[in-house]
């Protein structure tokens, strides 16, 4: 019985020696780890040029002379109206930068002594387009062919469009991708050079990249012939912060 006592005690011993031993190195050599061990943080951003690939108009159109000021149309005078639309609906199917060429015809009234009086005819019609950079070219025909109907109509007239440039999503993810990889690039050299200055061990602990900035060209000016706007240079930028754990 004795020997069994002091075979227990031998062991608790044992056990607590143990367990001593873990918390040394875990408050003791962890600290000092810790303690030798540097942090390094730093913000980088890496910046390209971009130019828009993708460009929006809005085409106008609105009534003649003679159109607003003619009180009561007859049945052949609205379907020439009609088919003046349906002859620019045709035309802007064929390249497909267009939706929307809805028309609407009515009535301009005015009051006078308390009568209601006939003043002239009112249209609104537009046709929303977006093109791409390549198709600018394609687009500018196309409003040339639709000056060219217009202008065979006694009612309807139409205005030179403004072109607006903007940045597809597709070009601003692709370039963000392409950033990223160039700031990684710059990360793990970065690294490298911690190392040697140091004349430590630096891993890169962590990279969290910045939320992106939105980025809007602005157009110069627009060709009067052509309706091109010359745009201003644009720039893209990805930031990341860095963090070097050095050993």
């Amino acid at each position: 019985m004795l020997g069994f006592f002091k075979g227990l005690g031998i062991g608790l011993l044992c056990l607590l020696l143990f367990v001593a031993g873990v918390v040394f190195n875990v408050e003791f050599l962890g600290k000092k780890t810790q303690e030798n061990q540097v942090k390094i943080e730093r913000t980088l951003e890496v910046t390209m040029q971009v130019k828009p690939d993708i460009f929006t108009a809005k085409i106008d159109f609105y009534p003649s002379e003679n159109l607003s000021t003619k009180s009561v149309l007859s049945e052949e005078e609205r379907e020439q109206i009609a088919q003046t639309f349906k002859e620019i609906m045709q035309r802007s199917a064929k390249d497909g930068f267009c939706a929307d060429g809805a028309y609407s015809l009515e009535a301009n009234f005015s009051r006078e002594n308390g009568f209601v009086i006939p003043k002239g005819q009112r249209l609104n019609a537009n046709l929303e387009c977006e093109i791409k950079a390549e198709n600018l070219d394609a687009f500018n025909v196309l409003i040339e062919d639709i000056n060219a109907i217009v202008a065979k109509s006694e009612w309807v007239r139409v205005s030179t469009p403004a072109l607006s440039a903007n940045f597809s999503k597709d070009l601003l993810a692709a370039n963000r991708e392409k950033l990223s990889g160039e700031l990684l690039t710059k990360a793990y050299a970065y690294e490298k050079s911690y190392s040697g200055e140091l004349d430590r061990s630096c891993v890169l602990s962590a990279f969290l990249l910045h939320p992106q900035a939105s980025i809007h060209p602005r157009a110069l000016r627009a060709d009067a012939e052509l309706s091109l706007p010359l745009i201003n240079k644009n720039h893209q930028s990805v930031s990341a912060t860095l963090t070097f754990l050095c050993k």
